[in-house]
């Protein structure tokens, strides 16, 4: 097994080694380590005050409790490692307060992750930050998604101080009745559409150019089979 050298003396070993030219070159990062010494392990310590997940102080509160019993989840998976010196760093956790609100909603409506989404930008190239309404006044109704009524519904929560199950339902229900004036219009040009090539079809000429094409089809195959 290779000796592996403590970090505070990785400089004293390669002067060492280049005193005993064991080493041909100077490393490149020795004048770095003389200058900037590392400390006792590679390992840095962590921070906890750190707020990696970007949470402002009402959605800490909210989802403090789920943030608890995910930390509970983790404590009984290691009971395994209790007899090790050293126990294997870990990332924090990092939740985001949409993760439960998105896990009730797609629970509640799995045919919206079926729903086409269009992944091109506005006009102006941003993106949504704008969730005090579900469908803003330069919005289209198929713009609104799963995800505009997720963040619809934190808006509600920590803006207006709705509770979680009093947001849902009012998000929910805006989201129903977008859909249903989406749903109206798709209809209304679906017979316009249907009535349009009724209306080709009832024309003489276009009777007699469907006839003359069928016939055509028709001759085409009777000369393969020949």
């Amino acid at each position: 097994m290779a000796y592996r050298v403590a970090p505070t003396k990785l400089e004293q070993h390669a002067s060492n080694l280049l005193k005993g030219k064991l080493l041909k070159r100077q490393p490149v990062w020795l004048h770095a380590v003389r200058a900037v010494p590392p400390g006792p392990s590679i390992i840095r310590s962590r921070n906890p005050n750190v707020n990696v997940s970007a949470q402002n102080d009402i959605e800490k509160e909210l989802f403090h409790n789920q943030h608890e019993q995910q930390q509970q989840q983790q404590k009984s998976t290691r009971y395994k490692q209790k007899h090790l010196r050293t126990k294997p760093p870990r990332p924090a956790a990092i939740v985001y307060p949409e993760d439960k609100l998105r896990r009730q909603f797609y629970k509640d409506h799995p045919f919206e992750l079926a729903r086409p989404q269009s992944l091109v930008e506005n006009k102006l190239g941003l993106n949504r930050t704008d969730y005090s309404q579900l469908l803003l006044p330069d919005m289209l109704p198929e713009e609104v998604t799963g995800e505009t009524v997720i963040k619809y519904q934190l808006h509600l929560m920590t803006e207006e101080k709705l509770p979680e199950r009093k947001a849902y339902a009012k998000a929910t229900s805006e989201f129903y009745e977008i859909r249903a004036r989406q749903e109206e219009v798709e209809r209304q040009v679906r017979s316009q559409l249907d009535a349009a090539i009724q209306a080709l079809e009832n024309k003489k000429w276009t009777r007699q150019a469907l006839e003359l094409e069928e016939r055509a089809l028709k001759n085409g195959q009777e000369r393969i089979s020949i």
